[in-house]
């Protein structure tokens, strides 16, 4: 009597529900992979980015390493041209050192040759005053001295209290040649500035 109360079909269960198992061990391996694949294609959008970043950083790079080197050949150019310009700034410098100093010379040579005709004229018109005073008449021989003096000043390039000005002269000059003081000459004639100086232009005398 017991062993018709066991129950006929109790070992069919077991494969099914192994089956079951096995279905319900598959959709979640499914559900694991999508969900793994799903958080994985992010990284690898991330890594292909850094990936793409990394070349695009690395050909700014050889931009800027290429934009660098033309500035070094540019600055290698701009030195090389500085030093020329020093060059030729130290060659034209002793080139107007020579012509300042071949124009002093000049001006020297020019002044000697002024002092030199002043006295030729001077001694020629008194020898004349001289020789009309000894021989001839006094009213002829007066005329023939101012004549004398009168062509004495006009070499010098003055007249009486007026003296106009040459090429080459300035105050310092001009005083020196008068015999009179520098700063007498300048406070005889304020109208005239001592470093605008014209040739022919007329400037007063102070008394010796």
């Amino acid at each position: 009597m017991e062993e018709d109360l066991e129950p006929s079909g109790s070992p069919s269960l077991v494969p099914l529900a192994l089956a079951i198992l096995a279905t319900v061990l598959g959709a979640a391996g499914l559900y694991f992979g999508l969900t793994a694949s799903q958080r994985l294609n992010p990284i690898s959008a991330s890594i292909e980015e850094g990936t793409s970043g990394a070349a695009q950083l690395e050909k700014e790079l050889g931009a800027l390493q290429t934009q660098l080197a033309e500035l070094r050949a540019q600055t290698d150019e701009l030195a090389k041209a500085l030093d020329r310009t020093r060059i030729y700034s130290s060659q034209s410098e002793r080139a107007l050192k020579q012509l300042a100093g071949n124009v002093k010379e000049n001006r020297e040579e020019i002044v000697k040759q002024a002092e030199q005709l002043n006295k030729r004229a001077s001694g020629g018109g008194r020898a004349t005053a001289a020789r009309s005073s000894a021989g001839g008449d006094p009213g002829t021989a007066a005329a023939e001295a101012e004549a004398g003096e009168a062509a004495a000043d006009e070499a010098s390039g003055s007249t009486e209290g007026i003296y106009r000005i040459r090429a080459g002269d300035n105050f310092t000059k001009v005083a020196r040649d008068l015999g009179v003081g520098l700063q007498a000459l300048i406070d005889a004639n304020p109208q005239a500035d001592p470093n605008r100086l014209q040739i022919g232009q007329e400037i007063n005398i102070p008394p010796r």
